[in-house]
């Protein structure tokens, strides 16, 4: 397990290399260690500014990770953008993104600039509430057929991800963020999700913890015309607030 003295080491030893890289025209802190907010828990996020040859820098600084202690990775695309994540043989998380310089900037509050520029770009919406309706009744759908077949672990796959869709609802309603999670612990009473919990495979628990979650998804779209079709996805559900 890494200790906080071993990731502050860590990253100070990663903006050295930006500041000393030709190619690297620019860095910001993301994350919680840009807006003071880090703690015991917090990994490792870093951005960088490319202004060209970005493969090789990429390739680069991949094995300059790799000679720290890194385990492995896994990549994430946002248009030009690639975001590496790797994990250390501490279990430290480090992700660095790859900017080209001019794109380079803040998508959202937790952003401080080390050097260089950072451009004005367009930060995040929240989730599309009608995207995020529509996710949830059809998980319930397929969550209804999977239980009513005596596929077990499909229903708990499909009712798991109804829920993630309607707790962003939740979130949308409330004002909060509700991207990845990041504001669940920021609602009113979140605790009324707690019955939607599966606690085993058995088919009268999953339309148990079902039943909970439709009713729930009924409280967020109330005014919309799917209403009476999602009621009927699960009879006998009620309202729990």
């Amino acid at each position: 397990m890494f200790t906080v003295s071993e990731r502050d080491r860590l990253r100070r030893d990663l903006v050295n290399a930006a500041d000393t890289d030709p190619r690297v025209v620019g860095a910001a802190l993301t994350g919680s260690a840009a807006v003071g907010r880090e703690d015991r828990w917090s990994d490792i996020d870093f951005a960088l500014s490319v202004d060209r040859e970005i493969d090789a820098v990429v390739a680069d600084w991949t094995a300059l990770m790799y000679a720290c202690g890194a385990v492995s990775h896994l990549d994430v695309r946002r248009g030009a953008v690639l975001f590496r994540v790797f994990l250390m043989r501490s279990t430290l998380q480090v992700d660095i993104a790859f900017w080209p310089s001019t794109e380079f900037g803040a998508t959202g509050p937790t952003f401080r600039l080390l050097f260089g520029d950072a451009n004005e770009i367009p930060q995040p919406a929240q989730p599309d509430r009608a995207e995020l309706i529509g996710l949830a009744w059809l998980h319930g759908l397929h969550a209804r057929s999977s239980i009513e077949r005596g596929r077990c672990w499909q229903a708990l796959y499909m009712i798991n991800n109804m829920r993630d869709h309607v707790m962003s609802l939740r979130c949308l309603n409330e004002g909060v963020n509700a991207v990845q999670g990041r504001g669940l612990d920021d609602l009113h009473d979140a605790g009324e999700f707690a019955g939607t919990l599966v606690l085993s495979t058995r088919p009268d628990e999953l339309r148990r913890a079902f039943h909970v979650l439709t009713g729930l998804l009924l409280t967020e779209i109330s005014d919309s015309a799917l209403a009476e079709a999602v009621r009927a996805l699960s009879p006998g559900a009620a309202v729990q607030r």
